[in-house]
């Protein structure tokens, strides 16, 4: 049974067959693999200033644009729920004339320990063995100690202690 084949050729009864008749889906899968590799096509272009229209245009009154297609001014990321909600904090408070700020991204791109936890996370929780003997894995685990790299690594977990 050939299971990669154009979808108008596809006869009811071949669906019914293979869905109702799921014993020989293992015998499918065992003759053959097809993965077609995609991307989404409206995240993946490199975005630049200007490429979408501002929250509020110049000169809007009652409209605003809101969502991921729209150019907030804050530092964010788009196709994120935060972005989605802080679009319509923007237009709002500006078509309201409301002296309110629209909240601050929360800065974890930089920051070191959101990096050591994801990859402490990546881990799936694990801790690094140290190689070597006993006592070397100490003298370096104490090294590691000694400044606030380590203190960050032991604290992350991302190092087990000998």
């Amino acid at each position: 049974m050939n299971t990669f084949r154009p979808h108008r050729s596809i006869t009811p009864r071949t669906r019914r067959d293979e869905t109702f008749y799921p014993e020989y889906i293992h015998k499918i899968c065992a003759r053959q693999h097809a993965s077609t590799p995609a991307r989404q096509h409206a995240s993946t272009p490199a975005r630049q200033h200007g490429d979408r229209p501002p929250v509020v245009p110049d000169g809007a009154v009652n409209f605003a644009f809101i969502g991921q297609f729209s150019e907030s001014q804050s530092r964010d990321c788009i196709f994120t729920t935060e972005y989605s909600v802080r679009t319509p904090m923007e237009a709002v408070y500006t078509l309201l004339d409301l002296e309110r700020g629209v909240p601050e991204v929360y800065g974890s791109t930089y920051d070191a320990r959101e990096l050591l936890n994801a990859t402490s996370r990546l881990r799936d929780g694990e801790e690094v063995h140290l190689p070597g003997p006993h006592l070397l894995g100490e003298k370096l685990y104490s090294k590691f100690q000694e400044n606030e790299v380590g203190k960050l690594i032991s604290d992350y977990k991302l190092i087990e202690k000998p």
